[in-house]
């Protein structure tokens, strides 16, 4: 079954650690095939990829080529900046952003937009001298230099100060000026009268109040500004591409058994799927698996003695795969090591993420222990009452997230790993009962 993207890829290089290989040869196990005629398709619900905020791209202006802005215009992530160049966090905000553009120029545009607030006396002067350096194609040359020494030249004592440190930075600090003609459209009327106009505009559009305020892809943002961060955002965004665009094909044979072969950078990892018990979510799991889904994607998710999480490409655990399917529950229950369960955003929005258990019944032992160390008297727990509610905490667990496999081999690479740990590939094996 192909895909249809609507967006970017993500290529990730990662470093292959050695892992076991299983024969099939001795269990009857065989490599699993697609069903060459699928009679159906698997019932779920498609998701739409993640687009602008409606009201965000109703209400502000299309970016276009007045606009100050670099990167392609087809890039996965374009990151709109509303900013005063006089305002200490925009500095910040503004070097970071530019910084983060430079570091992935293919994938990501910066736009800029003025919006000088009226108590920084400074800000319309410095919006004027860099949109006439922009003139040259050095608009964010000119950025940089502005944020970059703000805290000198937000400190000076009056407007003809700021004027002269303007026409001298300027001259000497930005390369490839034609310093003549830069004065000339640093002085024009209609320059400036653009600018002195921008800040009474920006808030009839009733968005944008302060600054910076920051969108991605029209979503506004008011996260941090660190690569780490961002890079996040970027490949949430790049992963849209891959979205599916309708339910996957029935695949299951009800006269077979499926296991999952997971080889991972700390080693293999066996899982025995429950296609009896959790059809929908075996199905999801094979078609993913057989489609390279969760190929070179990390555990983006480790909670030490409690669940290694994976399945998001974007390793930001908010990737889905485009299509969401129903919670299934049976008479298998978490609290041992090694059960295979569906996370997901909320009752019926299963996607493709998953995750390995440690011994759940001892993490929530521990945990209402600790708890009721600190307990007054009168509210202490018995070893009853403690364990009454880990059941009940299990139960819970139990009923939310559906159990879909159990690892059979492999549980110590299991307990081995840790964030960032990646999936390098895996093989779905089937066979008859």
């Amino acid at each position: 079954m192909k895909k249809t993207g609507l967006f970017i890829t993500l290529i990730v290089i990662v470093t292959l650690a050695a892992v076991s290989t299983v024969s099939a040869a001795d269990d009857n196990w065989k490599p699993f095939e697609d069903p060459a005629n699928p009679g159906s398709t698997m019932e779920c619900t498609v998701v739409e990829p993640i687009g602008p905020n409606a009201k965000v791209a109703e209400t502000l202006p299309a970016i276009s080529a007045e606009d100050w802005s670099i990167g392609p215009e087809d890039a996965p992530l374009t990151i709109l900046e509303y900013a005063d160049f006089q305002c200490p966090y925009c500095s910040t905000a503004g070097l970071a952003l530019a910084e983060f553009q430079k570091k992935h120029p293919e994938e990501v545009r910066y736009v800029y937009r003025h919006f000088p607030l009226s108590f920084h006396e400074k800000a319309p002067m410095a919006a004027y001298a860099a949109d006439a350096a922009g003139k040259q194609g050095l608009f964010f040359d000119a950025e940089h230099l502005l944020y970059e020494k703000q805290f000198e030249w937000s400190a000076l004592p009056s407007l003809d100060a700021f004027d002269n440190w303007l026409k001298e930075q300027f001259k000497e600090n930005l390369a490839g000026l034609d310093y003549d003609q830069w004065l000339k459209d640093y002085a024009d009327a209609d320059l400036r009268k653009n600018v002195d106009g921008k800040f009474d505009e920006v808030v009839k559009l009733g968005i944008v109040n302060g600054t910076p305020t920051i969108f991605l892809n029209l979503n506004q943002y008011q996260g941090n500004l660190d690569e780490a961060s961002l890079l996040k955002f970027l490949e949430l965004f790049k992963l849209q591409s891959k979205l599916y665009q309708e339910c996957p094909p029935q695949l299951l044979d009800p006269g077979k058994q499926y296991r999952a072969i997971i080889d991972t950078t700390k080693g293999q990892i066996i899982i025995d799927l429950f296609a009896d018990k959790a059809p929908l979510a075996v199905n999801s799991f094979i078609f993913l698996s057989q489609e390279g889904w969760f190929d070179d994607t990390a555990f983006h998710r480790f909670v030490k003695g409690f669940v290694a999480q994976a399945g998001d490409p974007s390793g930001t655990g908010m990737g889905s795969p485009g299509f969401q399917f129903a919670d299934e529950t049976h008479e298998l229950k978490y609290g041992e090591p090694g059960m295979v369960g569906m996370a997901n955003s909320g009752p019926g929005k299963n996607g493709s993420q998953f995750f390995i258990t440690y011994n759940l019944h001892d993490y929530y032992l521990e945990s209402i222990k600790q708890a009721n160390e600190t307990a007054s008297a009168d509210k202490k727990l018995t070893d009853e009452m403690i364990e009454t509610q880990v059941q009940a905490q299990l139960d819970k667990m139990s009923e939310n997230y559906t159990i879909f496999g159990k690892v059979s081999q492999g549980m110590d690479v299991a307990e081995a790993l840790t964030a960032g740990e990646k999936i390098l590939s895996i093989k779905i094996e089937e066979q008859n009962q």
